[in-house]
């Protein structure tokens, strides 16, 4: 049996109306075996979208679908994640479904700006650096936008995502899902707007991707206690972020480990690399590899980090620590003003990290002992203060295995603030393979410092 395609026409209906009338074109096609439920081009404001098995959702180029801007609107179709950026909320959702795609030239339209306010002080800017927050309550906003959940064979390719009012895509407890060759564009300063989160889940690519968010870009996570994300492949993706580009964590209280960071451009970034850990989950076996940009974020945004890699205690009373093991970082170049961070809150370390190949050019240098005192961010080693304000390119504290091969440092002919090429704390098992950097520890051996 062929497959059936339904195409659908721009009309003056909005809202939940227009919801409806593309749902029965969606629930049609799959109940006959599956197939496209296509948007001519044209615009449409629309609520909810539930996808369901067997069927590709294309938009053809000039295709605009635009969040409604009243959330009461909307259906509430359950919180998946255990974070709070998720909302029972979403414009495009596919949960317990298989076989299904998005798909075209098309653009899906969060209006963010119907669901924030700006901040009226600095002092309230969520991390410091968002501008605006959502009004009223952080979960009154479609968020994530697209939400991918429990399915499986999942394809979302050439779209457009556009101003989402909180995380863009988000792919949660599926598995063989590709994210090929979308555009993801959010605000510089909107409140929490990941880019593509991939959470628990499994045999994730996402290949040849534009980003540019305010918070992190591509991040994968392990949200849910005893939850497990593992075999995600990112590669190919020029990425920019006022937070994370590239990146693990840091709401990890489940596993995440075998992903494959490889062949991306960071255009901007605060930290252009991270594995972060707030809660007891687990980190294990990650590669970053082949990867080129540099830090640079937007208007006050400040403590840039090449690298950065954390175990922390966050908020919490509970005194358990995450682990994290088994990463290397290769062949990375780096325009940046600030430092590879590098730490464990005491209780904790590091387990066998590698840097090999690592050059950081600095055009200029934010100085630590200034700038982190001014900071207000929870994702700055809050747990590792003497370490969280030294003057050193490479700052290690608390590793257990740590190999620095062919590790440089190019500091400004002309640099007032005097940086040390590599501080050491608590550091076993080093194999110091880089001679460029020097130690700002006195009697630095290659053991355990105090």
């Amino acid at each position: 049996m062929s497959e059936k395609e339904i195409r659908i026409s721009p009309s003056v209906k909005e809202g939940q109306e227009t919801a409806k009338e593309i749902q029965k074109a969606i629930d049609a096609v799959s109940n006959q075996g599956g197939g496209r439920v296509c948007l001519k081009a044209g615009t449409y404001v629309s609520t909810t979208i539930m996808l369901r098995n067997g069927v590709d959702f294309h938009l053809e180029k000039g295709a605009l679908l635009k969040a409604h801007t009243t959330l009461a609107d909307y259906p509430e179709v359950g919180v998946a994640a255990s974070n709070k950026d998720q909302s029972q909320q979403h414009l495009i959702v596919a949960w317990e479904v298989e076989g299904v795609s998005i798909t075209g030239e098309g653009v899906i339209d969060g209006q963010d700006q119907a669901f924030w306010e700006p901040c009226q002080k600095k002092e309230d800017r969520p991390y410091g650096i968002f501008r605006y927050v959502v009004i009223d309550n952080p979960r009154n906003r479609p968020s994530p936008l697209v939400q991918i959940v429990k399915s499986s064979g999942v394809k979302i390719q050439g779209v457009t995502v556009t101003s989402p009012p909180g995380w863009g895509l988000h792919i949660f407890e599926s598995e063989d899902v590709a994210v090929e060759g979308i555009t993801v564009l959010g605000d510089p300063y909107g409140p929490n707007t990941d880019g593509i989160g991939i959470n628990a889940s499994r045999r994730v690519r996402v290949h040849g991707c534009r980003v540019n968010t305010g918070d992190d870009a591509i991040i994968v996570k392990a949200t849910n206690p005893g939850s497990l994300c593992e075999s995600v492949v990112v590669s190919d993706c020029i990425v920019a972020s006022n937070c994370a580009g590239l990146g693990l964590g840091a709401d990890v209280e489940g596993t995440v480990r075998d992903i494959l960071f490889n062949n991306c451009v960071v255009e901007k970034s605060l930290r252009m690399m991270q594995v972060e850990m707030w809660f007891a989950g687990t980190v294990e076996r990650a590669i970053f590899s082949n990867i080129t940009g540099r830090t640079f974020p937007d208007d006050e945004v400040e403590n840039e980090r090449p690298i950065y890699v954390d175990i922390q205690q966050f908020i919490r009373k509970d005194p358990n620590l995450g682990v994290v093991r088994d990463l290397i970082f290769r062949d990375i170049f780096c325009e940046s003003r600030g430092r590879i961070l590098l730490t464990a809150q005491d209780g904790a370390k590091i387990e066998n990290l590698s840097l090999e190949g690592i050059t950081v050019r600095v055009p200029e240098v934010e100085d630590p002992t200034v700038t982190v005192p001014a900071s207000t961010s929870l994702q700055l080693s809050n747990h590792s203060p003497e370490s969280r304000i030294c003057r050193a390119g490479v700052v290690a504290d608390n590793i257990s295995g740590l190999s620095l091969q062919r590790v440089a440092y190019h500091w400004p002919e002309v640099n007032d603030v005097p940086m040390h090429g590599l501080y050491l704390r608590k550091v076993e098992d080093l194999n110091d393979q880089s001679p460029q950097l020097k130690s700002s520890h006195p009697n630095m051996e290659r053991t355990e410092t105090p």
